[in-house]
C-alpha cells in the first residue's frame, strides 16, 4: 500500500510561504488585513501612522500594549488574533476608523512573552516597514493593476512579470490590484514533476480510502475533507512564496476571484463522470459511490482553501463552509466615480445543472441567482453615481474565434472550450449578459470595461450593439503574469472581430492583441461627466528584459 503524504509535513523540495500579509479590500477609512502567522498562538496586528522604532525583536519584555505606551507610539489599530491550524494560521483583521489617503504602517508581534517559545516577537514589519495605503475620499482619477494566471512552476521557477507589475504599482501610485483567476495551479504541471493534485489523488486512491475506512463501505468523511484541504492549503504556500509577489501582496490592496485551477482544470465544463475518470483507472466505474463521494470532498475542500488564502479578504458575502452550493463568491465595490463587479465562474458553473430539473437554469456559468445579482447592481445607487464600470469576467467574453472554440471542442481541449462564453453551450447565457448590459447602460455616457485573463495571451476590443449604439463597452484581457504563455502562433486563434456569432446585434471590433509573453494592464480611469480611460498593456519585450507598454485610450 502506499505511504500517504503528510501535507503539513514533508519532503516536497519547494519554498513555502511561512508567514505573511495580504492587504485586502480597502476604502477611504477601513481595510482587511489578511494575515498568516508560522505558529499557533496569540499575536497582535499593531497598525500605527509611522513606523515602529525601539526593540522590536523582543519588545524590551513587555506585553504590546505596554511597549507601545512605554514608547509614546499612538496605535490607530491594535487587534490580537489567536491563530490555530483550525484556519490554516490564517486570520483577517477588519480595521476601520483611518483617515483617507494615508499611508499607514503594520506590524505582526507575538503577545508571548517567553523567548524560548518566540525568539523574534516582531514576526512581519520589524526588519523592514510594511506599510499600505487607503482610498482618496472622492479620487479623482483611479488607478489601478490587473493580472492573471499566477503559475511560476511552468515557467520554469521564473518569476514572470511579477518584478515588473510591483514596479509599475509603484511607480503609478495604483490605489489596487485586481487577480483575475488562477491563482494557483493545482494540476497541470505533473509533466514538471510537481505535485498535480487530481493525479496524485488517483494514484492514492486506495491508500486513502483504507487510511479512513470505517467499514461496510462507509468512510470517515470530515477526516478525508481535512487531509485533501491541507494539500489545498499547501499549493497557495507554495504558489504564494515568491518574493515579488508577496511584495505585491504586502502593500497594494488586493481584490481576488478564482478560475479553474484552484479546483480542477475545466471545472463546470466536464459532466460529474468526465470529472470522476481522472481519478479512475480503466477497469473502475467512473460513477461509484466512492468516485463521486471524493469528487464531493475535494470541491469543498477547494472552496474552503479558496476561501480562507483568496476571498476572506474580499468585500464581505455570505458563506457556508458546510455547503458551498450555498455560498456567494461574486462581490461588487467602488472607488469614487468607479463601480466594479467581480463575476464568479466556477462556484455555480456546471453543465448537468439542469439534469433532471423541469424548470431550467439556462445560466450555465454563473446560476440565475448570480445574474439576478448582477443586474440588480447596474440599476444601484453605485452604479448611478457611476461613469465608469468595470466587470471582472475571470473567463474573457469575447477573445477567440467562436467558431474555433465550437469546432475544437475535442479531446484535452474540451474543458477549456466548454468554459468560454463563445462556446455553443454558453452562447444564449452570454447574448442574455451583453443586451442587459447595453440596454442598461444605453444613453448614460458611461463607460463599460470587461476585465478577463484565462488564456494566457492579451487582447483588447471594443465591443458594438446594433440597438443600442451609443453605448461605449470595451474588453481587456490578460493572462498570464507568470504561467508560461501561449505559443506567438496562438495569435492566429484570436478574434479580429466581426459579427458575434449567433448574435445578430453585437459587433466587435480588435483594437490589440498580444502573445508569446507574461503581462498585465494598468488601468488609468478618470471618471469625471466625460469619463476618460486608458488602458496600458505591459510585457517583458526588450532585449534585456525591460518592460514594453501597449497604450490604449478607449474613446
Amino acid at each position: 500500500m502506499a505511504t500517504l503524504l503528510d501535507p503539513t509535513s514533508n519532503e516536497q523540495k519547494y519554498s513555502k510561504l511561512t508567514s505573511g500579509v495580504i492587504v485586502g479590500a480597502t476604502t477611504a477609512n477601513s481595510t482587511r488585513l489578511w494575515v498568516r502567522i508560522y505558529q499557533p498562538g496569540k499575536w497582535s496586528l499593531v497598525v500605527t501612522a509611522s513606523p515602529l522604532s525601539g526593540d522590536l525583536v523582543r519588545l524590551e519584555e513587555k506585553t504590546v500594549p505596554a511597549f507601545l505606551a512605554g514608547n509614546g507610539i499612538a496605535a490607530a489599530y491594535l487587534g490580537e488574533h489567536d491563530f490555530t491550524h483550525d484556519n490554516s494560521l490564517t486570520h483577517v483583521f477588519d480595521i476601520a476608523g483611518l483617515n483617507p489617503d494615508t499611508r499607514y504602517y503594520y506590524a505582526v508581534i507575538a503577545s508571548e512573552l517567553d523567548a524560548g517559545k518566540v525568539a523574534r516577537r516582531t514576526e512581519i514589519g520589524g526588519d523592514a516597514p510594511r506599510h499600505f495605503r487607503t482610498m482618496p475620499e472622492a479620487p479623482s482619477e483611479i488607478v489601478f493593476g490587473f493580472y492573471s494566471c499566477h503559475d511560476h512552476i511552468s515557467n520554469n521557477g521564473s518569476a514572470g512579470a511579477w518584478p515588473h507589475y510591483l514596479e509599475q504599482l509603484g511607480d503609478t501610485r495604483a490605489h489596487f490590484s485586481i487577480g483575475g483567476g488562477d491563482q494557483v495551479y493545482v494540476d497541470t504541471n505533473g509533466k514538471n514533476r510537481f505535485l498535480d493534485i487530481w493525479s496524485w489523488l488517483k494514484d492514492n486512491k486506495k491508500a486513502l480510502l483504507d487510511k479512513f475506512a470505517l467499514g461496510k463501505g462507509k468512510y470517515d468523511e470530515a477526516g478525508i475533507q481535512q487531509y485533501l484541504l491541507d494539500i489545498y492549503r499547501w499549493y497557495y504556500r507554495v504558489y504564494w512564496s515568491v518574493p515579488e509577489l508577496r511584495s505585491v501582496f504586502e502593500q497594494v490592496p488586493q481584490y481576488m476571484i478564482w478560475d479553474d485551477h484552484e479546483i480542477m482544470d475545466g471545472w463546470g465544463s466536464l459532466t460529474w463522470k468526465e470529472r470522476a475518470a481522472q481519478i479512475c483507472s480503466f477497469w473502475e466505474e467512473e460513477d461509484s459511490k466512492p468516485n463521486l463521494m471524493l469528487l464531493q470532498l475535494m470541491w469543498k475542500a477547494a472552496c474552503q482553501a479558496y476561501y480562507e488564502y483568496e476571498h476572506s479578504h474580499n468585500p464581505a458575502t455570505s458563506y457556508n463552509a458546510a455547503d458551498p452550493d450555498q455560498c456567494q463568491w461574486d462581490y461588487a465595490f467602488r472607488h469614487g466615480g468607479a463601480a466594479f463587479y467581480v463575476l464568479d465562474m466556477r462556484g455555480h458553473h456546471d453543465v448537468e445543472k439542469n439534469k433532471g430539473k423541469k424548470i431550467p437554469d439556462k445560466n450555465i456559468l454563473l446560476g440565475q441567482a448570480q445574474f439576478d445579482r448582477f443586474r440588480q447592481w447596474l440599476g444601484s445607487e453605485d452604479v448611478k453615481q457611476a461613469n465608469a464600470l468595470f466587470i471582472v469576467s475571470p473567463v474573457p467574453v469575447v477573445h477567440w474565434v467562436d467558431r474555433l472554440v465550437n469546432y475544437a471542442d475535442l479531446g484535452e481541449a474540451k474543458d477549456d472550450f466548454k468554459d468560454e462564453w463563445g462556446h455553443e453551450t454558453n452562447q444564449w447565457e452570454r447574448n442574455q449578459l451583453l443586451e442587459t448590459l447595453f440596454k442598461s447602460i444605453d444613453q448614460t455616457g458611461k463607460k463599460v470595461v470587461f476585465l478577463s485573463g484565462d488564456v494566457h495571451c492579451a487582447s483588447i476590443f471594443r465591443i458594438r450593439h446594433r440597438k443600442f449604439p451609443a453605448a461605449k463597452v470595451y474588453h481587456a484581457t490578460s493572462s498570464a503574469i507568470s504561467r508560461k504563455p501561449a505559443p506567438k502562433l496562438s495569435l492566429i486563434g484570436i478574434s479580429s472581430g466581426g459579427a458575434m456569432e449567433n448574435n445578430d446585434n453585437v459587433f466587435t471590433e480588435r483594437l490589440y492583441a498580444l502573445t508569446g509573453s507574461n503581462n498585465f494592464l494598468m488601468v488609468r480611469a478618470r471618471p469625471g461627466p466625460n469619463p476618460e480611460i486608458i488602458i496600458e498593456l505591459n510585457w517583458a519585450g526588450g532585449d534585456e528584459g525591460e518592460i514594453t507598454k501597449r497604450r490604449i485610450v478607449l474613446d
